[in-house]
């Protein structure tokens, strides 16, 4: 069964702060993978820019979708797979739920096959 629990969440400033520091990017169908590969147990973090989503509803609907493909799909990266991640959604348009769960099939698979 999948889960998503609190564990796995970016909550630390300074993993976001070196993330964006010092982290590589990839991208895929209008969301962009801000990441580190770390000894640290997988951890990830979400978000919609209000500079493109104005309301609450609307950003907090794609950072549920996006948690939600995630979810269904972080067996991609497997049991032993270390790092710290943080999805951003760079689109205006607002996709659906089955665009979103594609565009986390590539940017998983990308990110696993990343060497840094």
């Amino acid at each position: 069964m999948a889960s998503f629990p609190k564990q796995m969440r970016i909550k630390n400033e300074t993993q976001i702060q070196k993330l964006f520091d010092s982290g590589k990017c990839i991208s895929a169908g209008g969301i962009t993978l801000k990441y580190v590969r770390s000894q640290t147990k997988l951890k990830v973090g979400f978000s919609a820019p209000k500079r493109l989503h104005a309301t609450a509803v609307t950003r907090n609907l794609l950072k549920r979708r996006m948690r939600e493909s995630f979810r269904l799909q972080k067996h991609v990266l497997g049991d032993s797979f270390s790092g710290v991640g943080y999805f951003i959604y760079t689109k205006k348009v607002v996709k659906s739920s089955s665009e979103i769960y594609q565009a986390f099939t590539a940017l998983l698979t990308k990110w696993k096959d990343c060497e840094t």
